[in-house]
């Protein structure tokens, strides 16, 4: 994927990694080893290649994750303990913007995606660059295999033909299998970055929780309820979280060859 990248500062944009240690799933997750870096690390230092962002910062409320990511020469937030990782997006985004002033964009790159690229969060910036009333954007990719089908750790999309416009985010296998036998021919995973602009950040945190979010586990089916909109984006990247021990195998197994961490482009 060759993107031709904004001029830096055209949008003045903050990437976010929120990370915290006592994940329900998969407990520590962020300082789990891969080819002798943090899951974390990766996430940050990947992030930080891209040339679009104005900023990156990682935001946690524990500090063994705050050192390794200063040892790594990087900025953190240190926030209270959150259960949602858009209450940790959203004060660490009010802390910088104490000394920083206000940005354009803020993009939520959740800290279990160690493959994460650069040219994503470019396809994302790009996105908002060209729509400048757009309030909020998601990547997703094609997802290829029936068992991440019915995996409720990964989160399908249903979105737009016409405009990409978000319709609805579920845990289950959607859209139904039904018709087209066991996989249809077209399904989207969601690859957990989110950009929004400030104020609806703001705006979508203080609606409150809705019923369709917390039955699903899902916060921005939060949006839909809203009746506002998410534009969704599809990327020919691969990529990959991290919510359990068998994930973070396969990841550290797909990292071996992987050609950012190869090329010694970080780390």
């Amino acid at each position: 994927m060759t993107l031709k990248t904004i001029a830096p500062g055209a949008l003045r944009t903050i990437a976010i990694v929120p990370a915290r240690m006592n994940s329900g799933r998969f407990p520590g997750k962020p300082l789990k080893y891969i080819d002798g870096m943090s899951m974390v690390g990766h996430c940050y230092l990947r992030t930080r290649l891209c040339q679009s962002l104005t900023k990156v910062v990682v935001a946690t409320p524990n500090e063994e994750v705050a050192d390794d990511i200063r040892r790594l020469g990087g900025e953190v937030v240190v926030t209270p303990e959150f259960d949602m990782c858009n209450d940790r997006i959203a004060w660490a985004y009010e802390e910088v913007a104490k000394t920083d002033g206000a940005y354009d964009l803020v993009i939520n790159v959740q800290g279990d995606q160690p493959l994460v690229h650069p040219d994503m969060l470019d396809q994302i910036i790009n996105a908002h660059a060209a729509e400048p009333d757009l309030e909020s954007s998601t990547l997703v990719e094609p997802l290829t295999l029936i068992e991440e089908f019915h995996d409720l750790n990964r989160v399908k999309v249903l979105f737009r033909d016409s405009d990409g416009g978000l319709i609805y985010m579920s845990r289950a296998p959607i859209p139904s299998p039904k018709k087209h036998g066991v996989l249809p021919e077209r399904v989207y995973k969601h690859t957990a970055i989110i950009a929004f602009k400030p104020a609806f950040l703001k705006e979508f945190l203080a609606f409150g929780m809705t019923y369709n979010e917390e039955v699903e586990g899902i916060d921005y089916n939060r949006v839909i309820e809203m009746g506002r909109g998410m534009k969704v984006l599809v990327t020919p990247i691969v990529s990959d979280t991290v919510d359990n021990a068998e994930d973070l195998a396969r990841v550290t197994k797909t990292m071996a060859s992987d050609p950012l961490w190869l090329s010694k482009a970080y780390g």
